[in-house]
């Protein structure tokens, strides 16, 4: 909050492309007021800066509940276009758990060169704002995600990410002193992403019925067998009382997917955004969920079969001879993961995570038929890595 006397900026005009996003509900009225109040408390240009009106446009906010805009201050008499932040509209208790985490882990532990600097925070009763520096160009050209890179065919964006995102945060977030040996990935996993150990047994019904689906699957009530070959449940391989598999954690991002990752070539860097979930994690589990969010956002015109098969490959560690740009985007993404932490994590970690994440992915609504026939191959085949029943 600004200290008590300061000057606050005058807002006659808020001016949202595309139409203003705010009706007449008292929820609404709330998260245009905090906007107001987050706009002006935020600091934009000297003290002499005359701003006239701000220009709004949304931008995407995941699967959140969060609204985030682009702020574009329009300065003096003719208007000129200042610099624009990133204004973040969200539910109390996420805001305040995304502030925390900001400044517990980002500020001091992600490189200034891979983050967006938070510069603005306002609570109303319900809701909070953040304010963002915009990590755009200064004449605040629009960047794009990595799901954009890949969605029109440029795979080698995720080498830029690996080299100036992943392989940094080895010597900070993950470096020596901040990894934890843990007794049992399995409880770490269902605090995280299930809650109770019931809610993923609901998951893997939902997992069966697809590979019916997709596979053609056939279920006996304990394994699933799709032409020749046969799969464990990954349910009771993941989380059995009698397993209890050891692991690292370190601090992670928490949501790494292919959308809060922004690429800018022209800088030769990526950026990471969205910090509400960054916390302590499984060393792997931040690039076994962007692998995930590659099965979910790289498009795809294959068969159900070519599918089940590339997935086997994946598994396996094999190479497709016919050179798979999908195949070969996700093989970096695992041996970046197996090189970075070699030294103090079992691979079988790794497919214990993807095989996690696959039945967590289960609830989501919004995926592709091929999205999700990925998934479940991807889980299916990881239980049967885990199971002893397939080499990595």
């Amino acid at each position: 909050m600004p200290a008590r006397g300061a000057t606050f900026i005058a807002f006659p005009d808020l001016r949202f492309r595309g139409g203003a996003p705010f009706g007449a509900s008292n929820t609404d009225q709330e998260a245009l007021s905090l906007l107001l109040r987050l706009l002006a408390a935020t600091k934009i240009g000297g003290a002499n800066t005359h701003v006239v009106a701000h220009e709004l446009e949304a931008l995407a906010g995941g699967r959140s509940a969060a609204r985030v805009f682009k702020a574009t201050p329009l300065l003096g008499p003719r208007e000129v276009e200042g610099a624009p932040v990133v204004v973040k509209i969200a539910p109390r208790a996420q805001g305040d758990r995304e502030r925390a985490n900001y400044e517990a882990h980002v500020r001091n532990g992600l490189p200034a060169n891979c983050r967006p600097e938070l510069i603005g925070f306002i609570r109303t009763r319900s809701l909070a704002g953040l304010s963002y520096s915009y990590i755009g160009s200064a004449n605040g050209a629009r960047l794009d995600t990595l799901t954009d890179c890949f969605q029109r065919g440029d795979m080698g964006a995720l080498d830029l990410v690996l080299r100036s995102i992943v392989e940094p945060l080895r010597r900070t977030w993950c470096s020596p002193s901040q990894i934890q040996a843990e007794s049992d990935i399995a409880q770490r996993y269902v605090d995280r992403y299930f809650v109770t150990k019931r809610f993923a047994r609901e998951m893997e019904r939902e997992l069966r019925v697809n590979a019916a689906r997709f596979f053609d699957a056939r279920d006996d009530g304990t394994r699933l067998t799709i032409g020749a070959e046969s799969f464990p449940s990954p349910y009771a391989t993941l989380f059995a009382p009698s397993l209890k598999r050891a692991c690292h954690s370190c601090i992670v991002h928490g949501d790494l997917n292919t959308d809060n990752i922004i690429v800018d070539p022209e800088r030769d860097r990526a950026v990471l955004i969205d910090f509400q979930k960054t916390g302590r994690g499984h060393v792997f589990e931040d690039l076994a969920a962007l692998e995930c969010s590659v099965r979910i956002n790289v498009p795809a015109d294959v068969s159900h079969g070519d599918v089940f098969e590339t997935e086997r490959l994946i598994a396996s560690g094999k190479q497709n001879p016919n050179s798979d740009s999908y195949l070969a985007v996700i093989r970096t993404i695992r041996d970046a993961a197996f090189r970075l932490f070699e030294d103090v994590e079992d691979r079988t970690t790794y497919h214990f995570a993807i095989a996690a994440l696959g039945l967590r992915l289960m609830r989501a609504t919004d995926l592709s038929e091929i999205a999700r026939a990925r998934i479940v191959a991807s889980a299916l085949w990881a239980a049967k890595v885990l199971a002893g029943e397939l080499k990595d």
